[in-house]
């Protein structure tokens, strides 16, 4: 059943998502306060869109609501994030950038096993 494959693949790009980010903000602190809430910032706005976009797909899978009704309100939080985010480098001035980065990537790292598992 494809339904159940892919809903097994993103439980499990989820809970890998969740433990990279929780590793590397440890990680990060370990190092150092600024890059650890740096790493977290930037960790936490990818995975929060990760979880609008799977929130997205099953909405646009299940309901018969207009596409706009389900769509507009997860979209418009994940731009909010973003704009928190960029709000978050403008004004401040000791944000660590690797570690932004780092942060920004957690969920690519987390999807990269399930490329080497589908070969």
């Amino acid at each position: 059943d494809a339904a159940g494959d892919t809903a097994a693949v993103v439980l499990r790009v989820k809970r890998r998502a969740f433990a990279v980010g929780a590793v590397a903000a440890l990680a990060a602190f370990l190092l150092s306060p600024r890059a650890g809430v740096s790493l977290t910032i930037c960790a936490a706005v990818v995975i929060f869109s990760f979880l609008v976009l799977e929130k997205t797909t099953n909405r646009i899978g299940s309901t018969s609501a207009p596409r706009w009704k389900t769509l507009v309100p997860l979209l418009l939080v994940t731009a909010g994030s973003f704009v928190l985010l960029g709000l978050v480098l403008w004004r401040w001035t000791r944000f660590d950038p690797i570690a932004g980065a780092v942060g920004l990537s957690v969920v690519v790292l987390a999807v990269i096993p399930e490329l080497w598992r589908g070969r």
